[in-house]
């Protein structure tokens, strides 16, 4: 345990180390300067190893005896996510490995679900018949309820990291039936 006058003396001796600092006597330095500093020291240091996590990622490798792995990365160009539950829920993370023209088949989830494609490229047709194609390096956001088929429309394997956020004891997926519905915006099918 550090007390004020132990930290005001290690910054004593760490001034006197660099040469052309003189001492700080310990009368002169007040006990609400040292706590303040103290604060700051403690939020800089905080504020690296976050930004060291965010920003260097996978170059950390290794942080104090935690591996770090990242199993897929993705952008979304969204400015408005909400993932919201009420009350206890269970989450699931899984790897969906889609063969060239595999399909989850028309479906619903109980909760938000967070989609990132690693490699190939995804197809989503909506409800309203459009479709959305997610292509590697990207993320999409499901809602609760949202009616859609996934499918691999490409000529490869398409590798998709998900995560389902559930009401405890719900599935992730529940089957629904085509709704049958036909595409009228030009722009995004």
């Amino acid at each position: 345990m550090i007390r004020n006058n132990d930290f005001a003396a290690s910054e004593e001796s760490a001034a006197a180390e660099h040469g052309n600092i003189q001492p700080v006597r310990q009368g002169a330095v007040n006990a609400h300067s040292r706590r303040r500093r103290s604060w700051g020291f403690g939020a800089a240091t905080l504020a690296a190893a976050f930004a060291l996590v965010v920003f260097v990622g996978d170059a950390v490798g290794q942080l104090s005896g935690v591996q770090f792995t990242p199993l897929a990365q993705g952008y979304s160009p969204d400015n408005n996510v909400v993932l919201h539950l009420k009350g206890p829920s269970d989450v699931l993370q899984a790897d969906l490995v889609f063969q060239p023209g595999g399909q989850t088949g028309w479906h619903t989830h109980p909760g938000p679900v967070v989609v990132v494609i690693k490699s190939g490229a995804l197809t989503e047709i909506h409800k309203n018949g459009c479709t959305t194609v997610h292509p590697a390096g990207s993320v999409f956001f499901e809602d609760a309820g949202e009616v859609h088929n996934a499918l691999n429309q490409t000529g490869g394997v398409t590798d998709v990291y998900a995560t389902f956020m559930s009401p405890s004891g719900a599935p992730p997926l529940i089957p629904a039936g085509d709704p049958g519905g036909v595409c009228r915006d030009r722009d995004h099918d």
